[in-house]
């Protein structure tokens, strides 16, 4: 593997590094530097998919650089799309290879320079700041739990959590009570944490709120997409594809789910995709309590004619396939659910 890497198997390090929270690990698995695997998932938890591109060649600070109009609107495009003044840099570059600076990009916002460092007042903490928490270590249980290494039900204890990810109570106990906040764990009297066990009710709900934002999202990348970015969800769905031929159903159950949040990441709203994220966790856990059935290949197919439709502009028959998508997914759950009560018990 190349030491730099391509923005598909950078994705692939922070990934595994926020599920695991084990840094030597990830760096032996893929072949990597500690700075290395620190350095992209900085840029990854700074910008997102788009900060795993690779950095322009021009100098690094021009803030006397000019744009044009069209960069100028693309840049209000993407702030009123909730994006900050770094994200919007990094989608620049990874779009179109232009690097801009930030008090150029502050320029054509029209906004006032920030105050003297001096001056400057410690940041809020935001009411909402994407559906999982910002914070690194309740990312990682998430990621963990999502991923099937905590079933439904499980008690979550401090101290196993705490040596599992190299954190103190603490933090720990912060993390949970974030996460609970999202449905994906539950704090019970006189157990404490424990893995949520969503209801069909519940999971219901969440595939409706999903059909609706996540239609919105494909109409909007669809009428934006650029090939980088058509590249980037080709690249995923060969993923998935050998995840299938591996017969490696965890793995695909994951990169499905990971697929959802990439399309929502790539459309550069992060209210959207904050909300993709909460629900689309939920909908995994139903996956890994629900449905034991047979490898869901045909999702992967539906992806692939997703990709197509992208290509091609049509936002509105991708919504449409988004929102088909997303009713085979509950239906199958339906399916596994019915067949698990039919089922003798055994003794």
């Amino acid at each position: 593997m190349p030491a730099a890497g391509s923005v598909a198997e950078r994705l692939a390090w922070v990934q595994r590094y926020e599920q695991t929270g084990e840094a030597a690990s990830v760096c032996r698995t893929f072949g990597i530097t500690a700075p290395t695997l620190r350095k992209w998932w900085r840029r990854y938890r700074a910008a997102g998919v788009a900060g795993l591109a690779d950095a322009s060649r021009a100098p690094h600070r021009s803030p006397n650089r000019k744009i044009g109009p069209p960069e100028a609107a693309r840049i209000r495009a993407l702030h009123a799309g909730g994006l900050g003044l770094a994200r919007i840099r990094a989608a620049l570059r990874a779009e179109c290879g232009l690097d801009v600076a930030v008090p150029t990009i502050r320029k054509a916002l029209r906004l006032p320079p920030p105050p003297p460092a001096h001056t400057a007042m410690p940041a809020a903490p935001s009411l909402f700041a994407g559906s999982l928490p910002e914070d690194a270590l309740a990312r990682a249980i998430a990621a963990a739990i999502t991923a099937g290494s905590f079933a439904p039900g499980e008690r979550l204890t401090e101290e196993a959590l705490g040596q599992r990810f190299r954190a103190g109570r603490t933090r720990v106990r912060a993390a949970l009570r974030a996460l609970a906040m999202t449905g994906l764990v539950r704090i019970e009297r006189h157990r404490g944490a424990v893995v949520a066990m969503p209801s069909r009710a519940e999971v219901a709900a969440a595939y409706a709120a999903r059909r609706s934002i996540e239609a919105t999202i494909v109409r909007e990348l669809a009428r934006r997409r650029t090939p980088a970015q058509l590249a980037e969800l080709r690249r995923h769905l060969r993923r998935q594809a050998e995840a299938v031929e591996r017969g490696d159903r965890m793995a695909l159950v994951r990169l499905l789910t990971e697929f959802h949040l990439l399309l929502a990441t790539l459309a550069a709203n992060r209210f959207l995709r904050g909300f993709v994220e909460t629900l689309a966790s939920l909908t995994s856990l139903a996956v890994l309590l629900y449905d034991h059935a047979a490898m869901p290949s045909c999702a992967v197919a539906e992806h692939g004619e997703l990709i197509r439709l992208l290509e091609r502009g049509d936002g509105e028959a991708a919504a449409v396939l988004m929102a088909r998508h997303l009713d085979h997914n509950e239906e199958r759950l339906d399916a596994a659910e019915g067949t698990r009560r039919a089922s003798p018990a055994v003794p």
